[in-house]
């Protein structure tokens, strides 16, 4: 019998949390059912062994993210919000470190629900670079150039390659305003669409 009030849910959030002092390689069922207090074996009620909950971690982390991106996003005009949503991206790689890594490193393809997450977070930018280009050969493209700006910038971050004389916030915010630049030009010159 599972313990009571222990579901799938509980599992992963007791495991998104032990991801705050535990780097996402070394969690360990063991260690989840000792948080959890229960036997090691009480947790396969609920997943069916550590790759199972890595990938429901992974998930749930896409979740986060897509919701601290969507909330950034509430509220804010079109040319404002693609600046929010890219640095509630970057706050939450920073406040979120494991589960950002483990985002980047977890294989989506074998899951459906991962695939699904994360394409749920891509729709979000999607849904913002709609307002500068209805071309979804460029939305994919811009979105791409986003995301790997975005992720290039907190790996550099995290690694410590930010001089910290100019503040790392200050440099997102440029980089960021560039790119929004780039997408304006696109917006009123419909030529340039053709010529990128």
């Amino acid at each position: 019998m599972p313990r009571q009030g222990l579901t799938t849910e509980s599992v992963v959030g007791a495991a998104a949390n032990l991801l705050e002092t535990t780097r996402w390689e070394q969690l360990t069922l063991h260690k989840l059912a000792r948080v959890l207090q229960v036997q090691t074996a009480s947790l396969y009620t609920h997943i069916t062994g550590l790759e199972h909950l890595r990938s429901l971690l992974t998930a749930y982390a896409l979740r986060q993210l897509r919701k601290a991106m969507l909330d950034a996003a509430a509220g804010e005009p079109p040319e404002k919000a693609l600046p929010a949503v890219s640095e509630a991206y970057c706050t939450f790689a920073r406040e979120n470190r494991e589960l950002y890594r483990m985002i980047m490193a977890i294989p989506h393809g074998g899951s459906s629900e991962l695939i699904e997450a994360g394409r749920a977070v891509k729709a979000v930018l999607f849904d913002l670079l709609a307002y500068y280009t209805q071309d979804k050969s460029l939305q994919v493209r811009f979105s791409r150039q986003l995301h790997s700006l975005l992720h290039g910038f907190v790996s550099l971050d995290q690694l410590g390659f930010f001089d910290p004389a100019v503040p790392a916030g200050e440099t997102l915010q440029n980089t960021v305003e560039d790119f929004v630049r780039q997408l304006q030009l696109l917006s009123a010159d419909k030529t340039v669409g053709a010529q990128l």
